[in-house]
């Protein structure tokens, strides 16, 4: 985990991320042969170099104009955890997820703006001190997420409310938090979408790693219980005093649960994403996606925010082959994958975002 990583909360999730898209360390590249080819578009339009405000903060950003825009739409674009800038990826890994995404909401005339989060591209620390950090927690991100909302309000005439919202992963508890705060009522696609309250993913996520290390033999059985039970502890006291105990176990340290990023657990813990679905109105245009091959996040735990949003427009999409990066994995996945080369963009998602972004309207 990097060290910026390490002081934006996003990390915990951002260090499984990680796990799923570097399925084995090697020293060479081995890919399988794929049977689809990426469908992302050529870029449609010109990235214009735009910056905005946020709690004292500049935040750099991308504004994709399309050479021919559809009047009344247009997109903000929400990347996932930790350090991630506006093209969805990190240092060490090279995902290029929201970009793709831009691509083709262009080759459809739809504007969109994507931005550099606190801690990555030309954003960077904006400034601040590291131990300053800590302070900035889901709250924070979900403020500077809402300014980025009324540039591109401003930028292109759509009004904040008629905007879309793109989120990805964390990016998608980013958009439904929006939602609540009357932004992104124009359309909603959670992508890969963090389905339940955040520590509740983190558990289901450590639990699995651990009881894997255990099986290979990489772990012993006593330090992963006592990891578990110091888990259990860590959450109770997230949620009942929003700090951590006071020596976190350090192998939970490793992957994001240290006192640093306690506001932002916190913060982020205390929304439902299923309860902020069933807020949404009945005429909200909906895409959820999830993937049988996405190691992070389970069509199955997908489930109860799927039921959550019936009410709406919705339109659910059930990927066989896409990685938890929208990527192509094909029939089968690759027995080794470089995290900086990105695969081609899934077709099977290609083809949602298109058939979704078709029903946005002004």
């Amino acid at each position: 985990m990097h060290t910026i990583g390490r002081w934006l909360a996003g990390a915990a999730l951002a260090a499984l991320v990680a796990s799923s898209t570097a399925v084995a360390p090697a020293t060479a590249v081995t890919r399988l042969p794929l049977p689809f080819i990426g469908s992302s578009a050529p870029q449609s339009g010109a990235d214009t170099e735009v910056t905005f405000d946020s709690d004292g903060l500049t935040f750099h950003a991308g504004l994709r104009t399309p050479v021919h825009s559809r009047p009344g739409v247009a997109a903000l674009l929400l990347p996932g955890s930790g350090p991630t800038d506006r093209n969805g990826s990190q240092p060490g890994l090279k995902a290029d997820t929201m970009r793709r995404i831009a691509d083709d909401l262009a080759a459809q005339g739809i504007p969109s703006l994507r931005f550099d989060k606190l801690g990555s591209g030309a954003t960077g620390l904006a400034g601040l001190q590291p131990d300053l950090l800590p302070e900035y927690g889901f709250v924070s991100q979900a403020d500077h997420a809402q300014a980025a909302a009324e540039l591109l309000a401003d930028r292109t005439g759509v009004p904040v409310d008629r905007l879309a919202v793109i989120g990805h992963s964390e990016g998608a508890l980013t958009a439904l938090e929006l939602t609540a705060r009357g932004i992104a009522h124009g359309g909603l696609a959670l992508l890969a979408p963090l389905p339940m309250r955040y520590l509740d993913l983190l558990t289901s996520q450590l639990k699995t790693q651990l009881d894997a290390a255990v099986r290979s033999g990489q772990l012993p059985t006593s330090d992963a219980d006592a990891a578990r039970t110091t888990l259990r502890e860590s959450i109770e006291s997230l949620r009942e005093t929003g700090r951590l105990p006071a020596n976190p176990d350090p192998l939970l340290a490793s992957i994001g649960l240290v006192h640093a990023n306690a506001r932002f657990l916190a913060e982020a813990d205390a929304l439902d994403p299923p309860a902020l679905a069933a807020a949404l109105g009945d005429d909200t245009h909906v895409l959820v996606t999830c993937s049988d091959k996405d190691l992070n996040i389970s069509c199955d735990q997908v489930g109860a925010l799927r039921d959550a949003l019936d009410h709406t427009e919705l339109r659910f999409a059930h990927l066989a082959n896409a990685s938890h990066l929208l990527d192509e994995l094909g029939p089968f996945p690759p027995s080794r994958i470089d995290p900086l080369v990105p695969l081609p963009e899934s077709t099977e998602f290609a083809g949602v975002l298109h058939e979704w972004a078709l029903g946005l309207t002004g």
